[in-house]
């Protein structure tokens, strides 16, 4: 089981708050907040695109106007206020199965490791192993949830239908850890160039299991350049080696073994940045991953992409970028970036005592949540891209508001401090829940890690 020290928590929250430049005092001002303007909520109303349920089994007909707004999107990011969150997972695996069955999409990416969830995918793809153990497997106690799970099920009904041609695919584009990735590795080099395994065994056995990869920040700096020169030498040796590498076994097996040995390399990278600089390195990875994954597919392959809010969006964390931003220049409008947003409700995070359950009453009045609860629906999506260019909700909408946002970590004691002021337009689209729910756990028990940040 999983605890965590009061001081760890308030030490993270601290952190990314101030990240996201957001600190505790700022948030507790006795300033008066500005309300929102009636103008910009009734525009919410008039342009909300209304949502029957959350259910992923009701029929997908309210989502027939996505059609539009996502017209012909590579890429469709969905973000989320908590990471959980019930609600906002159901609406995702109902997108999900829109994107599919209406708009072409065949690969579904999470923001979880790429490595790990290759157990999912194989299970997606071939019904190999068990979908429940799979999850688990991703670490994150996060994805770890019977809607998730239900959602990889229905991954593979669709894949067992022989009309369906194109296959999906259920993959992570994260890299917060090393060991099955430095594993992956060591197996692949074991069958193509044996001394070439053993001197990668000795670079990387500091990053070869739990123990050695949760002490690798502390270790002496000297020891951790010498295997991050040590990486990049492999990664070269791979790269020279290709040849002959895919002349004795397959290039497909050569693509995944060099991928594993790049997310060990992010891995390393991300361990040995410090608290402010593993923020900007994991969202710039996230991003060449997901671009990776693309580049490995078939031209014009289109990839729903699940992440935290502050992933998704474009506007990125003060000097750090996000995931959002880097995609954004690369993809352009063939990305449709959407953030989700509560009005209150609870929902799970880890907080004194562990992982757990918390409730919330009704957002900031000055909030961007605020505003699109006073629309008045309970349960709707708009596109601020229709919004007008001049006048006072385009001034509003052009201006920093506070948004609700939780990552891992979660204090019921400083509830103001878990909004973070953001640009409304870093989103394309934004769905709206009223009131939330937890998210169900999976029956097994699972041994979770803990990764700070969202």
């Amino acid at each position: 089981m999983f605890s965590i020290r009061v001081g760890c928590l308030l030490v993270g929250l601290l952190v990314s708050q101030a990240l996201m430049g957001q600190g505790v005092g700022s948030a507790t001002s006795s300033e008066e907040p500005a309300p929102v303007p009636k103008q910009v909520s009734e525009w919410f109303r008039s342009k909300a695109i209304p949502l029957n349920n959350t259910n992923p089994d009701s029929a997908l007909d309210d989502l027939f106007p996505f059609q539009r707004v996502i017209g012909d999107a590579q890429i469709v990011a969905m973000g989320e206020a908590t990471h959980g969150t019930r609600e906002f997972f159901q609406l995702k695996h109902r997108m999900l199965e829109f994107l599919v069955e209406k708009m072409g999409f065949t690969v579904f990416a999470i923001e979880g490791n790429w490595p790990e969830s290759l157990a999912i995918n194989d299970y997606v793809l071939n019904g190999n192993g068990d979908p429940a153990e799979a999850l688990a497997g991703m670490y994150f106690w996060t994805w770890d949830s019977q809607e998730v799970l239900g959602m990889i099920r229905w991954m593979r009904r669709f894949n067992q239908n022989p009309a369906h041609v194109k296959k999906l695919k259920f993959l992570g584009f994260d890299m917060q850890t090393a060991r099955v990735a430095v594993a992956n590795v060591e197996r692949y080099l074991r069958k193509v160039d044996p001394d070439e395994a053993r001197i990668a065994a000795k670079i990387l056995a500091p990053l070869s299991d739990a123990g050695s990869e949760k002490e690798y920040s502390r270790r002496p700096p000297a020891l951790r350049r010498a295997t991050a020169v040590g990486i990049k030498l492999l990664l070269d040796e791979f790269n020279e080696n290709r040849a002959s590498y895919t002349k004795a076994f397959s290039e497909e097996e050569w693509i995944l073994a060099q991928h594993n040995l790049v997310i060990v390399r992010q891995a390393e990278r991300v361990h040995s940045a410090g608290q402010f600089g593993r923020l900007r390195i994991r969202d710039v990875s996230m991003a060449q991953n997901i671009t990776w994954i693309l580049d490995n597919e078939p031209p014009g392959t289109k990839i729903m992409v699940w992440a935290h809010n502050g992933h998704v969006s474009t506007e990125g964390f003060p000097g750090a970028g996000s995931m959002g931003m880097y995609l954004r220049r690369m993809y352009g409008t063939r990305m449709v970036v959407c953030g989700l947003s509560f009005n209150q409700g609870s929902f799970q995070a880890v907080g004194r005592g562990g992982l757990r359950e918390f409730t919330v009453g009704p957002a900031l009045s000055d909030s961007l949540d605020s505003a699109l609860a006073a629309a008045g629906l309970s349960l709707f999506a708009v596109d601020l891209r229709e919004a007008p260019s001049t006048g006072l909700v385009a001034e509003w909408l052009d201006s920093p508001h506070r948004l609700r946002t939780v990552g891992a970590l979660y204090n019921e004691s400083y509830p103001e401090a878990f909004y973070i002021s953001v640009s409304p337009r870093s989103f394309d689209v934004l769905f709206f829940v009223d009131r939330t729910t937890a998210p169900r756990k999976n029956q097994k028990a699972v041994e979770f890690e803990f990764h700070e940040g969202h």
